[in-house]
C-alpha cells in the first residue's frame, strides 16, 4: 500500500494535466474523453470497491480543484463511481476487455447524465431545457471515446497493479 499511494497520485496529478490541456486539441465531434471516469474504472474492476472508491474520490476532488466550480461534487461521483463498480468485479472475469469497455460505457453516461442534470436542474424544472439533445450530442459521443480509451487504459492499470503485487510479494 506504501508505494500505491504516490504512484495513484502522480496517475491522478498527470490524468489532470492532460485532461485540462492536451486532450482539448483531441476532440472528435466537439467532445473529449474524461481520463477520470476511466481510470477509476479501471482501478475499481481491478482492485475492488475500496480502492476503486478512494481513487475515484481523489481523482473527483483533484477535478473539482482544477474546475474550480463547486469542491465535491465530482469527488462524491467518482466515489459512488468507484465504489459501484468495484463492487461489481468479484463476479466477473477481471481481464475480459470487453468487461471493461461494457462498463466504461455505462459509467460514463451515468456520470455525465448526473452532472449535466445538476448544473441544469434550475432549467429541467422550468421545462426549458431539451433533454435528449445532450444526451445525443455529448453524453453517447462520449461514453464512446471513452470506451475506446479504456482499452489502452486498462492495460496500463493492469500493469500498475502487477507491479504493486510483484512488489508486496518482496
Amino acid at each position: 500500500m506504501k508505494i500505491k499511494l504516490p504512484v495513484y497520485t502522480v496517475c491522478i496529478i498527470v490524468i489532470i494535466l492532460l485532461q485540462s490541456t492536451v486532450l482539448d486539441y483531441i476532440k472528435i465531434y466537439n467532445v473529449k474523453p474524461n481520463l477520470i471516469i476511466v481510470f477509476t474504472v479501471s482501478v475499481a474492476l481491478l482492485n475492488g470497491n475500496i480502492e476503486g472508491a478512494i481513487v475515484g474520490f481523489f481523482a473527483g476532488l483533484a477535478q473539482d480543484i482544477a474546475t474550480g466550480k463547486l469542491i465535491g461534487f465530482y469527488a462524491l461521483i467518482g466515489l459512488y463511481l468507484g465504489l459501484a463498480v468495484g463492487s461489481i468485479n468479484k463476479r466477473l472475469y477481471r481481464d475480459n476487455i470487453f468487461v471493461v469497455i461494457f462498463f466504461t460505457f455505462i459509467s460514463t453516461i451515468v456520470y455525465e447524465s448526473a452532472v449535466y442534470f445538476l448544473w441544469s436542474f434550475r432549467s429541467i424544472i422550468n421545462g426549458q431545457i431539451n433533454l435528449l439533445y445532450p444526451l445525443k450530442a455529448v453524453i453517447l459521443p462520449e461514453a464512446v471515446y471513452n470506451s475506446a480509451i479504456s482499452v489502452f487504459v486498462y492495460i496500463f492499470v493492469i500493469k500498475l497493479t502487477r507491479t504493486f503485487e510483484e512488489t508486496e510479494r518482496t
